[in-house]
């Protein structure tokens, strides 16, 4: 696994890590007071969407064993 793809699952956690901590811990609460369930739905779908992104991209570019010739 290279550097791009380690950065890649590692945005994809940042993202989640924070939708997770602004919607359901007072970690941020006085920061962020308002439209928090808003802010962390949104992190959250876009760290998930990174993911999925990057799952189907991986399989595309390493086949299944038995495909390969």
């Amino acid at each position: 696994m290279g550097a791009r793809q380690i950065l890649a699952l590692a945005m994809s956690g940042i993202y989640l890590v924070a939708g997770v901590l602004i919607g359901f811990t007072d970690v941020v609460k006085d920061v962020v007071p308002n439209y928090r369930p808003g802010i962390a739905a949104a992190l959250i779908g876009y760290g998930l969407l990174r993911f999925v992104l990057w799952w189907r991209r991986q399989k595309q570019v390493d086949p299944a064993p038995e495909n390969r010739p």
